[in-house]
C-alpha cells in the first residue's frame, strides 16, 4: 500500500509520456517536470498552512472541509497559479503543446505528495490515503490543465460560473474520504473511479492533438 502511494503517480505520468508525448518535446517536458519539482515546495508548504487553518472533525461530514484545505484545494489548484511563474498561459505554441507541459508541470508538482503523506499516514493507513488519494493525484495532473486554460481564456459571468462549478466540484471530491471513513464502500469507490474516469476523459484530446500536416 505505501509503494503505491509513493509511486502511483510517477509511474502513471512515465507511462503517459512514453505513450502519448511526441518525440520532439521530450527536453520541454523534461523542463516543465524540473519547474513542476521547484514549485513542489511552496505547494506542500501552502498545503500544509492551509490545512491547519481548518480543525479536523474525524467521523463527521464537516470532515470533508478539512480535507478541501488540507488537500484538495491546494493540490487542485496552487499547481496551476504557480505555473504562471515559469510560463505564460498565453503563449502561442503547437497544439497540444501547451496542455502536454502544463500537464508535465502539475505531475512533477505532485509527485512528491506521495512521499510527504506516507509520513503522515505511516503506522495507520487507510483504503483512502494509500490507494484512492494516488488516484485523485493523477485525476488532477490530467484534468486541471484543462481547466487551468479554462479558467485563463473566461472573463465575466463565465467566469464566475466556472469558478462556483469547480468550487462545488472540488467540496465533492473533499467528501471522498467521509463515504470510506463511514464504509460506504460501494459509493466511495464509485465517487473515486469516476474522478479518474473524468479526468482522463477531460485530458484524452488535448493530450492527443497534434499540428495538421503541412499541406503539399
Amino acid at each position: 500500500m505505501y509503494f503505491f502511494l509513493v509511486l502511483a503517480l510517477p509511474l502513471g505520468f512515465a507511462l503517459l509520456e512514453q505513450g502519448l508525448y511526441p518525440r520532439d518535446e521530450v527536453a520541454t517536458t523534461k523542463r516543465a517536470l524540473f519547474r513542476g519539482l521547484l514549485a513542489s515546495l511552496p505547494l506542500l508548504l501552502a498545503a500544509r498552512i492551509l490545512g491547519s487553518l481548518v480543525p479536523e472533525a474525524p467521523g463527521r461530514i464537516w470532515s470533508a472541509f478539512h480535507e478541501w484545505a488540507d488537500r484538495i484545494l491546494p493540490y487542485a489548484f496552487l499547481p496551476g497559479l504557480l505555473y504562471a511563474v515559469f510560463y505564460r498561459y498565453g503563449e502561442r505554441l503547437p497544439a497540444g503543446a501547451a496542455h502536454r507541459r502544463l500537464t508535465a508541470f502539475y505531475a512533477g508538482a505532485l509527485a512528491p505528495v506521495g512521499l510527504v503523506e506516507l509520513f503522515r499516514v505511516w503506522g495507520s493507513p487507510d483504503p483512502y490515503k494509500a490507494l484512492v488519494l494516488p488516484l485523485l493525484l493523477a485525476a488532477m495532473v490530467l484534468a486541471m490543465p484543462r481547466l487551468a486554460f479554462a479558467f485563463w481564456g473566461s472573463s465575466g459571468s463565465s467566469l464566475a460560473l466556472l469558478a462556483a462549478a469547480s468550487l462545488a466540484a472540488s467540496l465533492a471530491l473533499s467528501c471522498i474520504p467521509f463515504l470510506f471513513l463511514r464504509r460506504f464502500w460501494p459509493l466511495a469507490w464509485l465517487a473515486a473511479g469516476a474522478t479518474i474516469f473524468l479526468g482522463w476523459r477531460s485530458a484524452g484530446p488535448e493530450l492527443l492533438r497534434r499540428p495538421p500536416p503541412p499541406s503539399e
